[in-house]
């Protein structure tokens, strides 16, 4: 029986990726197996490129490399051993870029750390993760006095230099934090391997170049920003232009005028908003946007086509280094996440997606329990996510597992799977399926939150009225234990997780 690497539908995968480029390109976005070779293939073939900027001050790809050199001397000379663990906690800046390829590159293991973290947060995370060290911004070093490890300032450098470790796709390269699979946060172990593979995927899809122009808008503690946001524009040459939030960095469009933007759908439907208000020059020279980290409305797709600019979607999760698969025939395949990328196989067991590959995690950290509940004995990373594929291998997302409503009457029902009905229409900005109580009979119920702009003038009835008429004409559609029979229309947004997500059990 042939392996899914000699099978068709991975050579189908490998052409739906690869073939779009020509022979330079597919050389320079060929797989690098650790942050080292990234760093040294960077800075070799883009020496004299911006690598960063923050529209005042620029390094090339030269100076990154060499500064990256001195901070891993400061490392060394902090006595931090070879493996240990380092915490990095900084906005999106120079210092942030800089420590996350110093501590990789060091043989370190690395863990970039929300900044919306308070001290109790800081030091309860700081023993269960093994700290040996963490680094600083100035304005969140008083959140530190209470460690015992040693705290470096972001800030400071060595006047000495300080090689790469000899390191290999197998060294573990960080720890990110997740909620799994399975909801409560833990820490997806990562090698470089994964990293990488990760890192490469996002530079797999039609239209991408080299040297584009992108903002940092995803934090850096967040996977899909150190690999789509971060990495992978490092393995293209692109100049990166820091910022310390998501509000700057939306400031930074007109300024900076990007080309490619990697974001969420929470932060598109703002930049939107303010697009449709300030008109098309506010989004400058933007004409790609990769969205990901939650689903993707075929709505936003179709706003941007308006201004010229494609928006391709992806699908990925921390244990699985962010890039499962990537679509880019949004234009055709509106929802669907595309194809699963190649360096992976996969199966579907009773609806749930299962991928095995070098980009899977080896595990959450001092948590062998629930590693166990989603990775088995044969390196089958259990996804939790519901999954269809049409005749051409595209994948489609239905649901999560840990979200099925169990009805009384015995039926499962995935409220993403009626969720995605409701995202079709340009009236529906996010929308929650859930059981409730209609009539003292649980029911299945949604609340929406409509588009502002397509009810400017509207008053709450007629809003109302015309997403009960939506919600009646979606019922028409489904069979009688799927349709919706409660609708809520809200007028304050949804409670949001850090990848603004609509978060299900904060509502």
């Amino acid at each position: 029986m042939k392996s899914y690497f000699e099978s068709e539908r991975y050579e189908n995968s490998r052409k739906y990726f690869e073939d779009i480029f020509n022979d330079e390109l597919k050389a320079e976005f060929a797989y690098l197996p650790t942050v080292t070779a990234l760093l040294e293939k960077s800075c070799a073939h883009f020496s004299a490129h911006t690598a960063l900027t923050d529209t005042k001050s620029s390094v090339t790809y030269k100076e990154l490399y060499e500064q990256v050199a001195h901070r891993r001397a400061l490392l060394d000379e902090a006595g931090i051993p070879a493996g240990g663990h380092v915490g990095v906690m900084c906005r999106n800046n120079f210092d942030a870029a800089e420590w996350f390829l110093a501590v990789t590159t060091s043989g370190r293991v690395l863990m970039m750390m929300p900044v919306s973290l308070n001290a109790q947060a800081i030091t309860g995370i700081s023993a269960k993760f093994d700290y040996d060290a963490v680094i600083a911004d100035d304005e969140f070093l008083p959140l530190t006095e209470g460690l015992k490890i040693p705290v470096i300032d972001a800030a400071k450098t060595s006047e000495a230099v300080a090689d790469a470790a000899d390191i290999n796709a197998d060294t573990t390269a960080a720890i990110f934090f997740t909620g799994g699979t399975t909801g409560a946060p833990k820490g997806a172990v990562l090698t470089h391997g994964a990293l990488m593979r990760g890192s490469r995927n996002g530079c797999l899809y039609k239209g991408n170049t080299l040297h584009k122009k992108s903002i940092m808008m995803l934090p850096l503690s967040h996977i899909f920003g150190s690999v789509m946001g971060f990495l992978s524009g490092l393995y293209a040459g692109d100049t990166l232009c820091t910022c310390p939030d998501v509000k700057s960095g939306i400031g930074l469009i007109p300024v900076f005028r990007p080309t490619t933007l990697v974001l969420v759908p929470g932060i598109v439907e703002i930049i939107l908003g303010i697009a449709s208000m300030k008109g098309a020059a506010f989004l400058g020279d933007l004409h790609m946007v990769l969205c990901g980290a939650a689903p993707v409305p075929p709505r936003l797709m179709s706003e941007f086509k308006k201004y010229g600019i494609e928006m391709l979607a992806g699908y990925g999760l921390t244990e699985g280094a962010n890039l499962t698969a990537g679509n880019y025939d949004t234009d055709v395949k509106p929802h669907s996440m595309g194809h699963i990328y190649p360096g992976q196989d996969y199966r579907v067991v009773d609806g749930e997606l299962l991928i095995k590959g070098d980009n899977v995690m080896q595990g959450y950290y001092k948590d062998p329990e629930k590693t166990a509940e989603v990775l088995d004995s044969d390196g089958w990373l259990h996804t939790g996510d519901l999954v269809s594929f049409d005749d051409e291998g595209y994948i489609t997302i239905t649901g999560r597992k840990k979200n099925i409503i169990l009805l009384p009457n015995g039926e499962n029902v995935s409220p993403e799977e009626i969720e995605d009905l409701f995202y079709q229409s340009p009236m529906v900005r996010d929308c929650l399926v859930k059981e409730d109580l209609k009539n003292g009979h649980a029911v299945l119920a949604i609340e929406i939150l409509p588009v502002a702009q397509a009810f400017a003038g509207k008053t709450e009835q007629e809003t109302e009225a015309a997403l009960t008429a939506l919600m009646q004409e979606i019922n028409a559609r489904l069979p009688s234990y799927k349709r919706v029979a409660k609708l809520t229309v809200r007028t304050e947004d949804f409670k949001r997780t850090g990848a603004m997500k609509v978060s299900r059990l904060q509502q």
